[in-house]
This record gives C-alpha cells, sequence and structure tokens, in this order.
C-alpha cells in the first residue's frame, strides 16, 4: 500500500470523524498540496528517514514550486510544522494499524513557537477600525469578533437562536461550519462568552433587518452564510477604509485578548472566552502581554463563572468608551 492509498484511507476512517469540518479541510489541502505531490507513490514499508528529510527539507526551501523557477519562496515555519505534524499523525496511526513498525518522521522536531505571531491593535486602531466598520454598514459582525474574540468560522456559522439577549451572553457551537454556502453541525461542544450591551444592541438592530432567516450574519444578495474569503474582503475593505496598515482577520481575535488582559481581565476568564482548551496555553500564547506571572491556586475553579464573564465583557464594553 502507497501513503497516497493509505491518506485517502486514514482520512475517511479516522480524520473525517475526529476533526472539525474547517480542519478536515485544511488537513486535505496539505496533502493534496504537498504530501503527497512528494511523499505519496512510496510504499509505506518503504518510507525512510532519509525520504521524508529530504521532502520537508525541498518544501522548506522550494515550497510548492519547482527549483528552477525564477522565483520559489519556501514554506514558513508555521505551515512547515503543520505538514509535519499531519504526516507524523498520519503514519502513528499506520503503525497502530499493523502497516508499519517505525514512524520516520519522529526523526524530525519543529517546534512550538512560544507566543502567537500577532499584530495587536492599540485602542485608537480599534476606534478608527470600528468607526470604518460602521461607515461601511458591518459595524455588528465586526465587533462582536473584536469583542468576543470569535474565529471566522465560529462569527460566520451563528444563528440568532444562539444569542440570549437577558443575560447578554452567545452560545458558540464550535463543530457548527459553513459549507459551501450552507450550515453544518456535527456532533461537538459549546461554550458560553459574555457580550458588551452596545453588541447585543447592535445583533438586535441587525436581526431587525432579516427576521425571518435563522442566520445571524446573511450575505444580502444571496440570503446564505458568508464564505470565509467574502469576510476577509469586508475586513480588508474596512482597514483601507480606516487608514490602517494591512492586519489579518485573525489579529482581531489576538487584539481582543491582548487588550482584555491589559484592562485586568483574568487569563481563566480569557482563556473561556477564546474557546482554549487549558488555560496554559493562553499564558503561553500571551506571555509577553501579562503583567505578571500568575501562581496557580489549587483552590480557584478552573473555570470562569458567568458573573465573571460578565464582568469581564463590561471591562471590555468600557475600553472601547475612551
Amino acid at each position: 500500500m502507497t501513503l497516497r492509498e493509505y491518506v485517502l484511507r486514514w482520512q475517511e476512517v479516522y480524520d473525517k470523524n475526529q476533526s472539525r469540518p474547517t480542519t478536515y479541510a485544511a488537513h486535505g489541502y496539505l496533502f493534496k498540496n504537498h504530501i503527497l505531490p512528494g511523499l505519496g507513490e512510496i510504499p509505506l514499508s518503504e518510507l525512510t528517514v532519509e525520504q521524508v528529510g529530504d521532502f520537508l527539507e525541498e518544501r522548506r526551501r522550494f515550497g510548492g514550486h519547482r527549483p528552477e523557477s525564477p522565483e520559489y519562496p519556501g514554506l514558513g515555519e508555521h505551515t512547515m510544522r503543520h505538514i509535519h505534524r499531519l504526516l507524523q499523525q498520519c503514519l502513528d496511526q499506520a503503525i497502530r494499524d499493523g502497516l508499519m513498525t517505525e514512524n520516520p518522521a519522529r526523526a524530525f522536531h519543529y517546534p512550538k513557537p512560544k507566543k502567537v505571531n500577532a499584530n495587536v491593535l492599540t485602542p485608537a486602531e480599534v476606534e478608527d477600525y470600528l468607526d470604518a466598520a460602521e461607515r461601511l454598514g458591518h459595524l455588528p459582525m465586526f465587533l462582536l469578533a473584536l469583542t468576543a474574540g470569535l474565529r471566522q468560522c465560529e462569527l460566520i456559522a451563528l444563528k440568532w437562536s444562539d444569542l440570549d439577549v437577558k443575560e447578554r451572553t452567545l452560545t458558540i457551537t464550535e463543530k457548527r461550519a459553513v459549507e459551501r454556502r450552507e450550515l453544518v453541525e456535527y456532533e461537538g461542544g459549546t461554550r458560553i462568552v459574555s457580550l458588551t450591551q452596545e453588541a447585543v444592541e447592535l445583533l438586535r438592530l441587525e436581526h431587525a433587518k432579516h427576521p425571518r432567516s435563522p442566520l445571524m450574519f446573511m450575505h444580502p444578495a444571496t440570503q446564505r452564510p458568508y464564505s470565509p474569503q467574502m469576510v476577509r474582503r469586508l475586513h480588508n475593505e474596512i482597514i483601507q477604509e480606516a487608514g490602517l496598515d494591512h492586519i489579518r482577520f485573525a489579529d482581531l481575535r489576538h487584539t481582543c485578548a491582548v487588550l482584555s488582559l491589559q484592562n485586568g481581565m483574568d487569563t481563566k476568564e480569557v482563556s473561556q472566552m477564546l474557546g482554549h482548551f487549558r488555560t496554559a496555553m493562553t499564558r503561553q500564547n500571551y506571555a509577553p502581554y501579562l503583567a505578571c506571572p500568575v501562581a496557580k491556586d489549587e483552590n480557584k475553579p478552573a473555570e470562569a463563572s458567568q458573573e465573571e464573564l460578565r464582568q469581564a465583557a463590561d471591562i471590555l464594553d468600557h475600553l472601547l468608551k475612551f
């Protein structure tokens, strides 16, 4: 069995049932554009450390381009780490399936960065960004991104039933996704984030524009969910209108986290808001923005209470009204 044949089996039997839809799609991209072109025709039983090493080095230096091309930028550390981890994960399962005895990908290591790579907006830039979003008619969606730290895939998959106006909370269904411009629901966990009063009021006004739709944010022309590409396009229009240097949509989430930490929100509350699996992940990612190391309190609850999350949302509400 070649690596290509096993990857197809692994994706269908294991990856599809264990990964978020967006993660599954990302894995498919890495397999199709990097791993399979380089290693796909090699039989699993003949795959060696040298072959994996040559493949990783070629990708690092040339990316998906031919070496003879006039321009062939290599892949960054972030992409290389994901390619290596995905290959290693797939081959680990091949060993458990009895198709290999050793995993040649485990001879290599790509360390995880100690902190996120983020371009954090200042409070003044946040105001400029939100003012521009309001002028362009997109304020509710992007205020929510900045004050609740939602991932793009979570934002476009929101439904009105997720909003509790009275409690000022939003329930995030972590395995709901937009696929081919349709909402798809998978079994998975949820988390609850508290919203600022301004965000709640703006969402109520947004709902009045299309009260019969279950979608929180609906493309006005198609009356279907926004695609990720469309949200990025709207984001780019906003930063151009605001006169800001280029920032990624993901930097809105990082800005939310950093400004929250810098203005007194507890790390536990930020971690729960962002949907991090462990508070330690939040501390590691945003260590440069923490005022001081936080000692572990064995008697302190692992999760923030709803009242603590509401107070945390009020911190952001106050911050945006300077």
